[in-house]
């Protein structure tokens, strides 16, 4: 499965190249503001992801100096 995210100037372009895609057998949603915010989040949230342990301290002192 391939993913394409596209952005619009207006919400009258995103319903057509909706139904665009749902006209070709494809799937698609026009996602909320907060949505957009919730996957791109998760998405910097993956690829800064380093698999090391850090502890709640050291999460905090960072957050603290900033």
């Amino acid at each position: 499965m391939e993913t394409l995210l596209i952005n619009t100037k207006n919400s009258s372009n995103a319903k057509f190249i909706l139904e665009l895609v749902k006209k070709l057998g494809e799937e698609g949603r026009i996602l909320s503001a907060e949505q957009q915010e919730d996957y791109f989040l998760g998405a910097m949230i993956l690829n800064e992801k380093t698999g090391e342990k850090v502890s709640r301290n050291e999460v905090f002192e960072k957050l603290n100096k900033k």
